[in-house]
């Protein structure tokens, strides 16, 4: 393969200079016909067929997947803005040893705190409620009578969306 290369270029570059030379000699016209020559202006169009467009409110979303840590542990998640409204919980699990004792803990505006349990899916709050805070407690330790208690590995799981409001 190595030996035909030469050919290859002569052909190459001849048909290189068939094609420039085609091109050169019989331009082509710059007119395509597909394309309408004139387009409508905006002034021009009727205001009957105006569109608005409402923006949706936006939703955020709180994640972790699979986070790892080792005993106790308090992630204190961001919200966008002041509070956090129409709060959907869309699942809250944990693994590790006494990983029932992990919770998922909102404070609403009130001051009053829920606390969902691991294994939590699809929990919806009344629109009315607003978030101040949202924090998720990891808990995986090997409790013992008499001895120090030793932290074990574990793992959270979360999904939440919500409705970031300023006021």
């Amino acid at each position: 393969m190595i030996k035909h290369w030469k050919p290859f270029v002569i052909g190459a570059t001849t048909m290189l200079l068939v094609l420039a030379g085609f091109y050169m000699f019989f331009p082509t016209s710059q007119k395509n016909s597909i394309y309408p020559s004139v387009l409508p202006s905006a002034d021009t169009a009727s205001q009957l067929d105006a569109v608005t467009i409402t923006p949706l409110p936006t939703l955020r979303l709180i994640r972790g997947n699979e986070v790892p840590f080792e005993g106790k542990v308090e992630l204190k998640q961001t919200i966008a803005g002041r509070f956090a409204q129409n709060v959907t919980v869309v699942s809250f699990q944990a693994t590790g040893e006494h990983a029932e004792k992990s919770l998922l803990k909102i404070v609403w505006e009130n001051g009053e705190e829920e606390k969902l349990s691991p294994g939590t899916l699809n929990k919806v709050f009344p629109p009315d409620k607003r978030a101040v805070d949202i924090v998720v407690n990891g808990y995986s330790v090997h409790e013992r009578r008499l001895f120090k208690d030793s932290n074990r590995s574990g793992t959270l799981t979360w999904e939440i969306r919500y409705e970031p409001v300023e006021q």
